[in-house]
């Protein structure tokens, strides 16, 4: 899961969530308001530490995020669970949220890895060609599948 989409979340939002193609999985849910906030405090505190980074992508994510309506985020990610076990991947959730709070952890550092940001010394540098401004994320538009489905028919 991205970086910045972690940065929303602490472990306390962790739920069960019924699935689709299972009976449960473990999701993430938390008030909008605190979610930004959160977001925004941790981004600052991360900004300072590689200003190179996540200075640049913070002013279009928090703008993006000005711009929910809804009344709780969520990371709700079945397909997570299927990949390496429910149990596995909830595991792995409560570890990544329960680092990011302190960026000199070596958890801190897995959060990175799986966002495909890596240490070179004391800077951080994408996995690939990916710029670092889009980090592959976009805010233009609602994702494509909540367009999709019954609903939108």
């Amino acid at each position: 899961m991205p970086i910045l989409w972690l940065s929303l979340f602490n472990a306390d939002g962790l739920v069960t969530w019924p699935g689709i193609r299972c009976s449960a999985c473990t999701a993430v849910v938390q008030p909008t308001g605190e979610c930004i906030e959160r977001s925004r405090a941790r981004l600052e505190q991360w900004s300072r530490r590689w200003p190179d980074v996540f200075t640049d992508m913070s002013g279009p994510w928090l703008s993006y995020l000005s711009t929910v309506q809804r009344a709780y985020l969520a990371v709700w990610a079945e397909e997570l669970g299927w990949m390496d076990g429910e149990e596995n991947w909830a595991a792995e959730l409560r570890a990544y949220l329960s680092c990011l709070d302190d960026p000199a952890s070596a958890g801190f550092r897995q959060a990175l890895a799986q966002s495909s940001l890596y240490f070179a010394g004391s800077r951080l540098e994408p996995a690939d060609t990916v710029g670092l401004v889009t980090a592959g994320y976009s805010w233009d538009r609602q994702a494509p599948w909540e367009e999709a489905g019954p609903a939108a028919q």
